[in-house]
């Protein structure tokens, strides 16, 4: 399932159709559609320079793909379907210059994709921002400077950025994410295993911990804000060496000295029963703790 469509360009009155049998090859603000059929749970991998990827699940056993070329024409989108004939397990889209010597900085394309909801992704988008929503399946996503957000995961998420901002709202599968820079915003999630960690980006939690969950959050300078209702059961292990602790919430205090820290702040205890596990780390950074209205 390889196919390169070339754009139809009309000069003085003649059309020359330019056809390839492996690529498809678009001209500045050319849109191309294609349709696979798939299995109910195939594997899509998506290579990106630079431009926004959406990726959507819905219940047909096939992937629609749109992709639109912004800016430089001499760009083109491969794809192919592993195997070729019958319905895909495997996908792949790639985008790359036809001229990589030729690369300005603004080789754009957009890709909107629906995707049977089981589906696994793997998404590296450099330079773009990525919207993966209602899926099943393993998600995995690297960007450079691109944000990242994701909506009702309820699969595997793994999601990496150095500058990019990740927002995961509603996620209800095993979280791994980390940034350099980048701010990471948690809202209303499901998942009972969390573990993120950034540089200097901060970090916001807003939600409910589940009954023997486990949250292990980390920054080296940027603060960590968690909110979340007064009925919440958790048992807290907070530190940080040269920030602040602010708790608002009652705690039951560890009256063990093994809970002590050896440097800097730190904050032991359980709050009600103590059923999940919040495990809170900074250097420099502040560590807020605080009832959600």
């Amino acid at each position: 399932m390889i196919g390169r469509v070339h754009q139809t360009k009309t000069i003085m009155g003649f059309s020359v159709a330019m056809l390839a049998t492996a690529s498809v090859l678009i001209a500045a603000g050319a849109q191309q559609e294609k349709t696979f059929q798939t299995t109910k749970n195939p594997r899509i991998s998506l290579t990106n320079f630079i431009g926004s990827v959406s990726v959507k699940g819905w219940n047909k056993p096939e992937v629609h793909a749109v992709y639109v070329v912004t800016f430089t024409p001499g760009v083109e989108v491969d794809t192919e379907g592993i195997p070729n004939k019958g319905r895909a397990q495997k996908l792949h889209f790639e985008t790359h210059l036809l001229n990589s010597k030729a690369r300005d900085g603004n080789e754009a394309v957009d890709y909107v994709l629906e995707v049977p909801r089981s589906s696994s992704l793997e998404i590296r988008n450099p330079q773009g921002s990525v919207r993966v929503e209602g899926l099943k399946g393993d998600t995995w996503i690297e960007s450079v400077g691109g944000s990242i957000s994701a909506v009702d995961i309820t699969g595997p998420l793994t999601l990496r950025s150095l500058g990019g901002a990740l927002e995961m709202i509603r996620p209800a599968g095993y979280i791994e994410a980390s940034t350099v820079t980048g701010d990471m915003h948690f809202i209303s999630p499901l998942s009972s295993r969390i573990r993120a960690n950034t540089t200097s980006g901060q970090i916001y939690y807003e939600g409910n911990l589940a009954p023997a969950g486990e949250y292990v959050l980390s920054s080296y300078s940027g603060d960590i804000n968690i909110d979340c209702p007064r009925s919440s059961s958790f048992e807290l292990n907070a530190r940080s060496v040269h920030g602040k602790l602010d708790n608002e919430l009652r705690l039951t205090p560890k009256q063990h000295e093994a809970f002590s820290p050896r440097y800097g702040n730190g904050l032991f205890g359980t709050h009600n029963q103590g059923e999940a596990t919040l495990e809170l780390t900074s250097y420099t950074g502040s560590i807020h703790i605080r009832p959600q209205p």
